[in-house]
């Protein structure tokens, strides 16, 4: 079962961890006059009864444009946050006010606190003229904007739909409707790399651990890899599943570690069925060997249609999303599917983030081994927790041995032996 945390006034795409209490959703509405607000917005994990809630201390608008991808990075100040609307990407600094106020403030505040949580107002900082994008800041919380840089050229409609860090937190990687790969320098926006990656719109891409390989897939049905200092291409992906040609393309791909071994390095990709047909067909997750760039495992998911994909920070889980609003954690070594929430959205899961599988975590969870948030456009941001596995284990256990009991009783009493 899935845990409501919260419902935001707009509809939701995008989702990704600030530290271990605090997530950052956003969405919007778009530039049509709906009267849908565009935002980020920052809440706050905590523990209300036996359950985890989540509660809003920050919301940024982004008017007149929805925040369609994202992705966020502590530079040690605060934390970087790279978010694309329609065909720009806009880098933002958010960070924690450490401002202590004077002796009649303080008085004031004690008359009446909830004052502290009163907005005071925005700073109207545009990075350029293209963006109107405003700032706002709050008691707690500063957003700042850092720089915007066009990133996607379509002619018709321009469009980013991903954006990805490196792990150091230098460059930002993002593809869209033009089908480039463009890398970034952080924090100006410097164009570092301009790569025409595909004859088609890129689905995804990830940076590799070590900063110096992206992985881009795309809607022409190839996934390629590339240098990050030269921008050649070093490799391409060839699935080993006997399937006719352009029946299946790559919809997401993602790096993952190894906790114990940070040096072992796994790359992970979702496969769609490129169309719809009478008798669905079933999508797939495949483990890459990340030297080699050859398939090492592909495990099915079932004839429903999958639509996100992340890792958790110490590479032991997948999380997955489907079309129709459920949320599902696999094991990352073996491709076995833990758990699973039907329906725990309304409609598709557009974004996905793992909490940190720490001591927080499990306070806030009540003790699970891994807890998956999801957002989707149905405006709800959820909790999938799992309990550990060895708990199931134990009651599958527990159960069996019960139901041989029970077996074993009815025998003998057939037999009169009891």
């Amino acid at each position: 079962m899935a845990v409501r945390l919260c419902s935001a006034n707009y509809p939701l795409y995008a989702v990704t961890l600030l530290d271990d209490a605090h997530i950052l959703v956003a969405g919007g509405g778009g530039k049509a006059r709906t009267g849908v607000e565009n935002a980020m917005e920052i809440f706050e994990l905590q523990r209300e009864g036996k359950k985890c809630v989540a509660t809003s201390i920050h919301k940024h608008s982004t008017d007149p444009r929805a925040v369609m991808s994202l992705a966020a990075k502590s530079d040690g100040k605060g934390h970087l946050v790279a978010a694309g609307m329609d065909g720009k990407c806009q880098l933002f600094r958010i960070t924690r006010s450490k401002e202590t106020p004077d002796e009649g403030e303080q008085d004031a505040d004690k008359e009446n606190e909830a004052n502290l949580r009163k907005r005071k107002g925005s700073t109207g900082h545009k990075v350029e003229r293209s963006t109107e994008v405003t700032d706002q800041t709050s008691s707690d919380y500063k957003v700042e904007s850092l720089a915007c840089v066009d990133t996607d050229f379509h002619k018709e409609d321009p469009f980013q739909k991903v954006v990805r860090f490196s792990r150091d937190g230098d460059i930002i990687a993002t593809g869209g409707a033009d089908g480039h790969v463009r890398v970034w320098k952080v924090p100006k926006l410097e164009k570092k790399l301009d790569i025409k990656a595909h004859l088609d719109e890129i689905d995804d891409l990830d940076i590799s651990p070590s900063g110096n390989k992206i992985v881009s897939v795309s809607r022409d049905y190839h996934a390629y890899v590339w240098k990050v200092e030269s921008g050649k291409r070093e490799a391409e992906l060839h699935w080993d599943r006997e399937v006719p040609e352009k029946s299946y393309r790559i919809k997401a791909v993602r790096f993952g570690t190894s906790q114990e071994k940070k040096s072992t390095v796994q790359l992970y990709t979702m496969h769609i069925p490129a169309r719809r047909e009478r008798k669905p067909l079933p999508c797939y997750l495949t483990k890459w060997d990340a030297m080699k760039f050859v398939p090492v495992k592909t495990r099915s998911t079932g004839t429903e249609l999958l639509s996100s994909l992340t890792v958790s920070d110490d590479g032991v889980f997948l999380g997955v999303g489907t079309g129709s609003g459920d949320t599902m954690i696999y094991v990352s070594w073996s491709l076995q599917k833990a758990h699973r929430v039907s329906e725990a959205h309304g409609i598709f899961v557009t974004g996905l983030s793992f909490l940190k599988n720490n001591a927080v975590t499990a306070e806030l969870t009540s003790g699970a081994e891994t807890a998956l948030v999801s957002v989707s456009a149905d405006h709800h941001v959820n909790l999938t927790p799992m309990r550990p596995r060895h708990m199931i284990s134990t009651w599958f256990a527990i159960i069996g041995f019960l139901v041989l009991l029970v077996i074993v009783m009815v025998y003998l009493g057939q037999q009169g032996l009891i």
